[in-house]
């Protein structure tokens, strides 16, 4: 799991909840093999106040680029997230460079599933913004599958507005909170074409909804084959057959064929094939979708393979240990409240995947093991990137 950006909209001493008039505007300008993307973010709400943008821990500024007002600063917190402030003014907007693992929740055959977000006010538990518009310009030779408007915890919003002009979309939402935008975006073939599917709240279904069993539907039953009777002819009308004499059998001694000597070819054992031994750990965004716990296509290949050398390693059991980096669950803080709990489920999703590839779940042990035993300083994207890890211990 990457560091998230742009994450809060912050109020400095003022609830959003009194205002009447603030508009929050994010556009998302990809490039078109989705690895880098710009972010550009406007706001306008009442005049001589102070307000500022909140970024997760670890976030880098440099990637902000232009910001207006030029009288704002930029400021590290003590607890390594960063604040872009700006006062006394009713406007003001800032570019921001987007990495892949910013946006992207999966990508797989051509299709590529991204989040945005469009801030979360955090001036007070009950603040909310009056306009919050997202806006996703879709690159050229891509189509959209499907698009969905999200709250700041990624809940489908009750009444989201939406507008499409060509590979525009708009999503507009009403005194909310905050804001996300949900897309699955292919790349076109030639001569492809794709009719988009906004998705409602109300048609949302769990993943292992069973299919309705159709009603009223015929039940048509075969034919039986009509059975004629069998006529029986009387005893007493049954010719009996001629009595043929048969022909007396001549016994022959069968020719025993004389064994042809066969000089036998020496047999050569092949050697036995060696087993490479498991690699020590695998990195997060080897195994899970971005934001996600849940394997990808490359993690399961990746598992697969795994679980052909332990079957065949004579191990009496398997121990995972699940880690995080530094920074705090952001996006699946509704669902997973520290690291622990998060790198316990992510261990989970390892443990039932082998499970099914043969591997006997009972000796398997999983723990959550948080952002404990960094291997690497949780000062930079890399060393972050390799304290997410799963680790494979052997015994």
């Amino acid at each position: 799991m990457q560091t998230k950006i742009a994450i809060g909209l912050l109020t400095l001493g003022l609830s959003w909840a009194h205002l009447s008039a603030d508009v929050s505007e994010m556009i998302f300008y990809p490039q078109a093999d989705f690895s880098e993307g710009i972010f550009h973010f406007n706001y306008q709400g009442a005049k001589n106040k102070n307000y500022g943008f909140m970024f997760d821990r670890g976030f880098d500024s440099n990637r902000i680029v232009y910001v207006r007002p030029e009288e704002h600063s930029i400021e590290k917190l003590k607890d390594g997230s960063v604040k872009l402030s700006f006062a006394n003014t009713d406007r003001y907007s800032y570019v921001q460079r987007a990495y892949k693992d910013d946006f992207l929740v999966s990508e797989e055959n051509g299709v590529y599933k991204i989040l945005l977000s469009g801030g979360d006010c955090k001036g007070s538990p009950d603040c909310v913004t009056a306009e919050n518009i997202l806006t996703v310009n879709v690159p050229k030779g891509y189509g959209v599958r499907k698009y969905q408007g999200l709250d700041q915890d990624l809940k489908p919003l009750k009444n989201p507005i939406w507008q499409a002009k060509g590979n525009t979309y708009t999503l507009t939402a009403r005194d909310v909170k905050g804001a996300c935008v949900m897309m699955e975006i292919e790349k076109l073939k030639p001569g492809q074409t794709i009719t988009p599917m906004v998705v409602a709240a109300n048609e949302i279904k769990p993943l292992s909804a069973p299919e309705p069993t159709p009603t009223n539907v015929p039940v048509l039953t075969p034919p039986v084959a009509e059975v004629k009777p069998v006529a029986v002819v009387p005893v007493s009308k049954i010719t009996a057959p001629a009595i043929i004499t048969p022909t007396p059998i001549v016994k022959t001694e069968p020719k025993v064929e004389k064994p042809i000597a066969v000089a036998a070819k020496p047999i050569i054992e092949k050697p036995l094939a060696t087993t490479p031994a498991p690699v020590a750990y695998f990195r997060n965004f080897q195994l899970f979708d971005n934001r996600i716990v849940a394997l990808n296509e490359a993690g399961k290949t990746r598992l697969n393979e795994w679980a052909k050398v332990f079957k065949v390693s004579g191990n009496k059991s398997i121990i995972i240990n699940s880690y995080t980096d530094d920074i705090p669950p952001q996006r699946l803080k509704h669902l997973y409240a520290t690291n622990e709990i998060i790198s316990e489920a992510r261990g989970k999703v390892v443990a039932e995947y082998l499970a099914t590839q043969g591997i006997d779940p009972s000796i398997i042990t999983v723990n959550g093991m948080g952002d404990a035993d960094p291997i690497a300083p949780n000062t930079t994207e890399e060393g972050r990137s390799k304290n997410r890890r799963i680790e494979f211990i052997l015994n």
